[in-house]
């Protein structure tokens, strides 16, 4: 008997593997592999190939046609963002657009006296360039373009997660590349605009940064403080700080790594959060925490928050509650409980926990 259970259930497997179509999935940059749907989780398509083996790629890495396929089997089962435009990788210098611009007041008119003295006081002069959708002010062009193809990337990446928004402003934002950190240490003493020990920072609609010498570092900068600016773009008032932080980690490391054309796992990525900060005082707080290690610590809660929001349920989910902060102006408990049915700062904790668990 128990011979026939196991010759049962090994033809209904068979039976069921056989019914999961195998098909050519193709992807930009002329990747293609022979595999079957397994499942769509949060941005990330995940396969079967013919030898067992299990992949996974971002959506929006795929070719439009196959992910129509992908959200078609994934039906009712689909979880998180699902970008909403097609966004490619730019590569190369000939798909970087700059221009030189050389005449007319270049800096921004928002730019206040004390910053724009204390950055043409500075010993290197100063050139300007227009990217696709940036101003970029530099003194040195090889960082300053890669900050461009980044920030080009960037732009698009974030504006194809949340379709719900329209821009708020024509104009193009403005990006100011300090040439090195002691450069950057005059600029901060004599603008007194920021922190002295501020490696980046954004306001309105200008992001300010530096070389430091470190890849890794100007990449991770680079996207946090890119996705504040462009959410500037789209935000007519502000986020409370736990979320507009949470959304800048979020957004920093799922850009950064699909910009380097890499396989993002978004729940894995979250990591494992260490002593969170407890629901009630991060959604309290007004400014940043004093201490660096409460500093960290405010920063993994804030991304845990948005992470567990944005897996939550489907991504226009997300966009409607974004929305009624940022654009209709609700405290973030309004539309907490409307889209997510959670109606109080425990049931929030409570789902916390679980999503840490």
């Amino acid at each position: 008997m128990k011979t026939f259970i196991i010759l049962l259930l090994t033809l209904w497997t068979q039976a069921a593997l056989a019914e999961v179509e195998v098909r050519t999935w193709r992807a930009l940059g002329g990747f293609k592999t022979d595999a079957s749907f397994v499942r769509y989780d949060a941005g990330t398509v995940y396969l079967k190939k013919t030898d067992g083996s299990t992949i996974s790629v971002r959506i929006e890495r795929l070719v439009e046609q196959d992910r129509a396929v992908v959200l078609e089997l994934a039906g009712d089962h689909a979880r998180g963002a699902i970008p909403a435009g097609q966004i490619e990788k730019p590569t190369g210098r000939r798909e970087l657009t700059w221009q030189e611009l050389v005449r007319g007041e270049l800096w921004p008119e928002q730019m206040e006296d004390n910053v724009k003295n204390a950055l043409t006081g500075l010993k290197r002069s100063w050139s300007h360039a227009e990217s696709e959708y940036f101003i970029i002010h530099y003194q040195e062009v090889g960082f300053a373009k890669q900050v461009a193809r980044m920030a080009d990337f960037q732009y698009q990446y974030i504006a194809a997660d949340l379709p719900g928004f329209k821009e708020r402003v024509s104009e193009k934002s403005h990006i100011v590349v300090v040439r090195n950190q002691e450069e950057w240490k005059t600029f901060l003493q004599n603008a007194k605009a920021a922190p002295e020990w501020a490696g980046a920072y954004v306001h309105g609609m200008v992001m300010y940064l530096y070389d430091t010498d470190n890849s890794k570092a100007n990449a991770n900068i680079l996207a946090h403080e890119m996705s504040h600016l462009v959410l500037n773009r789209f935000f007519r008032l502000p986020p409370p700080l736990w979320l507009n932080e949470g959304l800048a980690e979020w957004y920093g490391n799922l850009g950064h790594s699909a910009f380097k054309g890499q396989k993002v796992d978004v729940e894995r990525g979250l990591g494992k959060q260490e002593n969170p900060f407890p629901v009630a005082a991060i959604t309290g707080l007004k400014q940043y925490p004093n201490d660096t290690q409460e500093v960290n610590r405010f920063y993994a809660t804030s991304q845990q928050l948005v992470g567990m929001l944005m897996l939550r349920k489907d991504q226009p989910a997300f966009v409607q509650f974004l929305q009624a902060i940022t654009v209709d102006g609700k405290s973030f408990m309004e539309p907490l409980a409307e889209v997510y049915n959670l109606g109080d700062l425990n049931a929030f904790q409570e789902a916390f926990d679980d999503f840490l668990d």
